[in-house]
């Protein structure tokens, strides 16, 4: 999945402390949820890490898509239940049903470091510079 198609949009989270994730979402994997986040960039989010994910709430209020449990370490998911963007650390089995619809394209290291973020500190998601 190296070569980007032109349906990836490349993003940026910026999180508290100038530390930054790089990723895409894709339109082709859900294109309502995708193009409902495209049309709110930039925008701000709270985070809470949970379980080797990271959550950040959108308040867009979608349904799922392509619905899934399995998750793969740096996936970026919308999850309908709690109205958030994930980020998973570690490949598993989610509690409750998401939609993949991009991936963290930072290295391992750098994806690591959400470790390390507060919960409930300011995330930035916009378009990557």
């Amino acid at each position: 999945m190296d070569d980007m198609s032109d349906t990836d949009l490349q993003i940026e989270f910026v999180f508290e402390g100038d530390f930054v994730l790089k990723g895409f979402i894709n339109r082709i994997y859900a294109p309502l949820i995708v193009e409902e986040i495209k049309s709110r960039l930039p925008f701000e989010g709270r985070t809470a890490l949970m379980k080797d994910e990271m959550k950040i709430t959108l308040g867009i209020s979608k349904g799922n898509a392509k619905p899934t449990n399995e998750v793969k370490k740096a996936d970026i998911a919308y999850q309908p239940l709690g109205d958030s963007l994930d980020i998973y650390l570690s490949d598993k089995r989610t509690f409750s049903q998401v939609n993949v619809i991009g991936k963290v394209t930072s290295d391992e290291s750098e994806l690591d470091g959400l470790k390390q973020v507060r919960r409930g500190s300011l995330v930035i998601i916009r378009y990557a510079e």
